[in-house]
């Protein structure tokens, strides 16, 4: 508020301006000043600095936040795709074991084949030559009756063996 001087053409005057009444601004500015700067301006810089702390503070911890988001996506991504090829190599390894598990499956069945064919072939071939040898047998004693019909006389059985053994190494050949 400044007053207006009253007169005078010089110096302050020519701005209209008491001297007087500058004199109590400037000294009531200073005033305010410096109660500004002792007890007003140390509590608004000390929460201005604590506010930048906090700030600072805030961004530090969210960039180490970022950091170890994007490492954990990182470690996330290796651990899937880690999964990912043990999968793959376990479906692999299945694979190739149901593949042997067949392959000897089916070797199994092919010996087992194997072997019932030759278990048979085995059979057939007692059967035949039992039968073979009933053959010769009931051959022999047809000869045996036949002969002795013919002959009209009983051949004693020392008679008949040795015969039935002649018949059967002339059948044999």
């Amino acid at each position: 508020m400044l007053y207006l001087a009253e007169s005078g053409s010089s110096g302050l005057g020519a701005f209209q301006v008491s001297l007087k009444a500058l004199v109590f601004q400037l000294i009531t500015f200073v005033l305010v000043l410096l109660i500004f700067k002792r007890w007003i301006l140390p509590p608004i810089n000390k929460t201005l600095s604590q506010r930048r702390q906090t700030l600072e503070e805030s961004l530090e911890q969210a960039k180490l936040t970022k950091e170890k988001l994007e490492a954990a996506e990182a470690k996330a991504e290796q651990l899937l795709g880690a999964g990912r090829e043990n999968a793959d190599k376990v479906l692999r390894e299945a694979k190739d074991e149901a593949k042997q598990v067949v392959a000897q499956a089916e070797a199994a069945a092919r010996e087992q084949a194997d072997r019932v064919l030759a278990e048979n072939h085995a059979q057939l071939e007692q059967v035949k030559n039992r039968l073979s040898t009933e053959l010769k047998q009931e051959l022999t004693s047809l000869v045996v009756d036949t002969t002795e019909k013919v002959l009209r006389q009983k051949v004693s059985a020392q008679a008949d063996m040795e015969l039935i053994k002649r018949t059967i190494k002339d059948l044999e050949r």
